[in-house]
């Protein structure tokens, strides 16, 4: 599975599907997401054009106010749509993923910004999870960070941090350590950066893909950067731990090892993949 995510801030222009198309073609996505279309009328979008070929089927939600605004593509050679769930914050699609057994859950999400929305949102995907067991993989602006270190040059909101990082727990989702950007979003005004855009997934999906890899890339027509999880080995560099077998022969090793696990002290849930 390569999958494409991106709040493309309005796609109304030949410059932004021209963009879709490129990130499509260079990380070969058989699913895209976009957020923040702004689209009117979803209809109206050159749907070929964003894809490049005639082999695909996708769902749209309309611009709600003045944001919002969804669309996901995918591969028909790859993913078979059965049930589509949609609100102004989400489109879920239900299928069938080419070579996975059972149902592939694949859920596009642009989070409000006000806290008390986000729970509403978030029970409401904890609700559908629920009732709809298979292989998910949630994705896109989720408008909220799981750790202060998250944001940069703005006010943490403790609370809205604390319901984000529920959510994950009730869904029992895991996060992705991802590569690349460290932030997925810089604001025009006042160079604020935050991570708002993300892979959610549960553990039969992570089952199902185990060598898949989060990225996120360059920002360059949007103010997010296009995220991506690819299903293939991909090189990070050098592993920042090493051990040689030699230590262990060494006096004093196991209770180094000791001391070290029992002074350790974590924090949050493991769920990080």
């Amino acid at each position: 599975m390569n999958c494409l995510s991106l709040n493309v801030r309005g796609i109304g222009v030949d410059v932004k599907v021209n963009w879709v198309i490129k990130l499509r073609n260079f990380h070969k996505s058989n699913f895209i997401g976009l957020q923040e279309t702004q689209l009117t009328h979803h209809e109206n979008l050159d749907i070929a054009a964003c894809w490049g070929d005639q082999d695909y089927d996708y769902e749209g939600v309309d611009l709600d106010g003045r944001s919002g605004g969804l669309v996901s593509i995918w591969n028909i050679n790859c993913f078979q749509k059965k049930e589509v769930i949609k609100s102004n914050q989400f489109i879920i699609i239900v299928g069938t993923w080419i070579g996975i057994n059972g149902d592939t859950i694949l859920a596009n999400i642009y989070g409000p910004h006000d806290i008390g929305d986000q729970k509403i949102l978030w029970r409401k995907l904890i609700s559908i999870k629920r009732s709809k067991p298979g292989n998910w993989v949630l994705f896109g602006d989720f408008n909220a960070v799981r750790r202060s270190d998250e944001r940069f040059n703005y006010i943490f909101c403790p609370a809205s941090t604390s319901a984000f990082n529920k959510f994950i727990l009730d869904a029992q989702l895991r996060d992705f350590s991802m590569g690349g950007e460290k932030f997925t979003f810089m604001s025009r005004v006042g160079a604020k950066l935050s991570r708002l855009d993300r892979f959610l997934a549960c553990a039969n999906f992570l089952n199902a893909f185990p060598s898949i890899v989060a990225t996120a890339h360059t920002r360059e027509l949007s103010d997010h950067s296009p995220i991506t999880l690819i299903s293939h080995d991909t090189d990070f560099g050098p592993p920042q731990f090493k051990l040689f077998n030699s230590w262990i022969l060494k006096t004093g090793f196991d209770n180094t090892v000791h001391m070290a696990w029992e002074s350790f002290v974590g924090y949050g849930s493991p769920n990080s993949y």
